[in-house]
């Protein structure tokens, strides 16, 4: 995790400090240290945060404040700080210089310096916003979110709920984006609803739920997960939990989980409430507590299996080993006697499979690198299966003598369950030329599960052409249905008590941890094991993932009938009985959250239905959704058929097409289809030429393929195309040519000898 004390406070400042800039406070509703040159006003608020306006605040300096305000306007910073701190030598606890030093330390990233000023601020006037404001920033940004998190929350439970201080508010938004930087999502997207409800930060609030429900390298199961304001009528301690939850949306969440707490005595009637109790607790980083809260509100009776499972696997996504199943990837340096000798050795063993993939970028450049297999790769004329693909075991890399170190072996991903195997192929292969034991350079947690689901197959070069990309494909999924789905089920985990999943399946205890265990591990299906899920279920005997049916009106407010369900659950709806205002909604959404087999899944089942049932712009979605799917899916010739049905849809409404020509022009390039991506690109240029959104799209392609620069001058890596196109045209035929071509640009050009 990012947010780790003495790791964090550069690695943030780095990233943040731009973003940081943007929020500055520039309102002089908020602060009258305005970056803008604007009139001194005295009856401005105080920036100090002192609810007084600065006539009534500090009535004997507003020169001295006023000049503040101006060498900030000009930048003069260094001028401004040593003015700052001449004047409190005789006012040392004047808030509006503290403010303004404060402001200072922000703009030049000096949040070491800031932190202590902060502290004591805030030490000083506990009620006071802008100190809570100023305090909670610098805590984020040097590494401390969980206080920050806490003084935030303080300070909204001593303010009025409509008249939170504007300090306040952009500080709380400052946090919430250091947080989703720093992948502390549940906070972030809880200020998030909390700050969306207030017009002065509605539009970045907006903002910030959008890039963090759309961070598709977080768990969708927490991207979704929220607080339930939905309390049953006939809960025990409902008109409580009803004033704890106008909390909630208020931030005081500490004043809320002291309300909550209590009504755990009435968790049979309810089991959500121990739920609603872990939000708040992550919410406030009480990690900890919050799986504890999950742990017990999975374990009631009344819950729901599918919704434990789902608690359960909230959960594990806080603790470091989560199945238990935990091993090392290792990095490891062998000294190596002769270089010369162990490269020839390296080059000519059929277990070194040679590679220039580790070279790049390394430096010293190394004589070599090599992925170890565990057995020689089949011939090209070979049937790729299971039994005989070769699978990678570690990569090795050669780097000679240095002045200053000896010639070694630089040996990485390697697990270290399998160190002792390694060493002893490598030994085999080199001899004396290697001296082992090496010395491990580092170090890296990994579940073996997660190793299980990252099928290592090395095809040779061959086989990565377009021709066998189907081949490849269907070693993967068969990968996954078997090799994978036999070697986790005998796999001890810890999770179960060190009992393999199929030995846990026999008691009827662990159906749970085992749910919750193949939902972690169908939260990797990018690591190519989707296919294997239903599997895992059938073999283990636990509950299938039936379809969901919700009959639909066209009347129903969708979001309603949406939000009833995760969104981790959408896949499973059965579409077709679907209103086609609730598909567009649900499509908007999954969209946006870059869920894209439940989004392609709504978008099938909406150009399935009628053109003229729904506004077309619904269906230009479902169109980029489905191409987006597919190309995501490496399948660029369903891609191709979902553009051309969406031309032929855009011609009968008579829309332009110029966004379809664009996507098979960049299809056509994927397939290195030169004639056929020139004729798009030709009616591009034809059609669209003198639409400027369209040019400036097709600019934007070329600098991503690395055509053009940004400035629209030519890559450096197509001049060298352009120079080796020119240097063939110059070839000319001679008798020792290659008779067979039948061009002139089968030779060079001959000379004598």
């Amino acid at each position: 995790m990012i947010f780790e004390k003495g790791a964090i406070c550069f690695q943030v400042s780095e990233h943040v400090y731009c973003i940081l800039c943007l929020f500055r406070y520039n309102e002089r509703s908020s602060h009258c240290f305005s970056t803008t040159i604007m009139p001194f006003d005295p009856y401005s608020l105080c920036p100090g945060g002192r609810n007084k306006k600065i006539r009534f605040c500090c009535p004997n300096m507003l020169k001295e404040i006023e000049q503040v305000e101006r060498l900030l306007e000009s930048e003069q910073t260094s001028a401004c700080l040593a003015y700052i701190e001449s004047l409190e030598k005789t006012h040392p606890n004047c808030a509006c210089l503290t403010t303004a030093k404060l402001s200072v330390y922000r703009s030049e990233n000096r949040w070491q310096e800031a932190l202590p000023v902060a502290e004591r601020f805030h030490a000083q006037e506990p009620d006071n916003p802008a100190a809570a404001a100023e305090y909670a920033l610098a805590l984020t940004v040097t590494g401390n979110p969980k206080l920050a998190l806490s003084t935030l929350v303080d300070a909204f439970e001593r303010t009025q709920a409509d008249t939170v201080h504007s300090a306040l508010l952009h500080a709380t938004m400052q946090v919430a984006t250091c947080l989703l930087i720093g992948d502390l999502i549940l906070p972030a997207i809880a200020i998030g609803h909390v700050l969306k409800e207030i017009p002065s930060t509605s539009e970045p609030a907006n903002m910030l739920l959008f890039r963090a429900t759309s961070e598709s390298n977080i768990p969708l199961l927490l991207r979704d997960w929220a607080f339930d304001f939905n309390c049953p009528d006939n809960f025990p301690g409902k008109a409580t939990f009803d004033e704890a939850a106008v909390l909630v949306r208020l931030m005081r969440w500490k004043q809320a989980l002291a309300q909550l707490e209590p009504l755990t005595q009435y968790a049979d009637s309810w089991s959500g409430i121990w739920r609603n109790i872990a939000a708040i607790r992550f919410w406030l980083l009480d990690e900890e507590g919050g799986c504890e809260a999950l742990k017990r509100y999975a374990s009631l009776p009344n819950t729901l299996l599918e919704d434990a499972a789902d608690a359960e696997a909230t959960r594990l996504l806080f603790v470091p080993d989560a199945l238990g199943d935990q091993t090392e990837m290792l990095a490891v340096e062998y000294v190596i006697t002769d270089t010369e000798k162990a490269l020839e050795k390296l080059l000519s063993d059929p277990l070194m499979y040679s590679t220039d993939i580790p070279l790049q970028s390394m430096s010293p450049p190394p004589r070599g690198g090599f992925l170890i297999i565990d057995r020689p790769l089949p011939g090209a004329e070979t049937p790729l299966t299971l039994e005989n693909a070769a699978s990678q075991q570690a990569i090795v890399v050669l780097f000679g003598k240095e002045t200053d170190r000896e010639s070694r072996l630089f040996v990485q991903a390697l697990l270290a369950y399998e160190q002792e195997m390694i060493e002893a192929k490598l030994r085999g292969i080199l001899g004396d030329l290697i001296q082992i034991p090496g010395n491990i350079l580092k170090r890296h947690p990994v579940s073996k599960t997660r190793v299980l689901t990252q099928c290592r197959y090395c095809p040779p070069p061959e086989r990565y052409s377009d021709s066998a990309r189907e081949t490849l494909k269907k070693l993967f999924d068969s990968y996954s249905t078997t090799v994978f789905v036999e070697s986790w089920l005998t796999l001890p985990l810890g999770l179960l008590d060190g009992k393999t999943p199929s030995e846990a399946a026999k008691e009827s205890k662990y159906m749970v941890p085992l749910l919750a265990a193949i939902q972690t591990i169908e939260a990797w299906m990018a690591d190519g094991i989707g296919d294997a899920v239903p599997d895992l279920r059938s073999r283990l005997g636990l509950p299938t993932q039936d379809t969901i049916t919700i009959t639909t009106s066209s009347d129903e407010d969708p979001t309603a009938v949406l939000d009833a369900y995760p969104v981790w659950r959408w896949h499973r709806f059965d579409m077709s009985k679907l209103s086609t205002e609730v598909l567009f909604s649900g499509l908007q959404i999954v969209f946006s959250m870059q869920v894209l087999r439940t989004a392609a899944r709504f978008a099938e089942e909406l150009l399935n239905r009628p053109i003229d049932s729904m506004p077309f712009p619904a269906r230009i979605m479902a169109f980029e959704t489905l191409i987006a799917d597919s190309q995501a899916n490496e399948d660029v010739e369903k891609a191709l058929l979902w553009v051309e049905r969406a031309k032929n849809e855009s011609a009968v409404q008579d829309i332009s097409d110029a966004a379809w020509y664009l996507h098979e022009l960049s299809l056509r390039l994927m397939q290195k289809n030169s004639q056929a991506a020139h004729e798009v690109l030709q009616h591009l240029v034809t059609h669209h030429g003198n639409d400027e959104s369209v040019m400036e799209a097709l600019h934007e392609l070329f600098v991503r393929l690395g055509v053009v620069n940004p400035d629209g001058t030519p890559s450096a890596a197509m001049i060298r195309t352009q120079q080796k196109q020119r240097q063939e045209e110059q070839k000319i035929w001679t008798p020792d040519g290659d008779a067979s071509a039948g061009s002139a640009a089968s030779s060079k050009l001959w000379v004598p000898d």
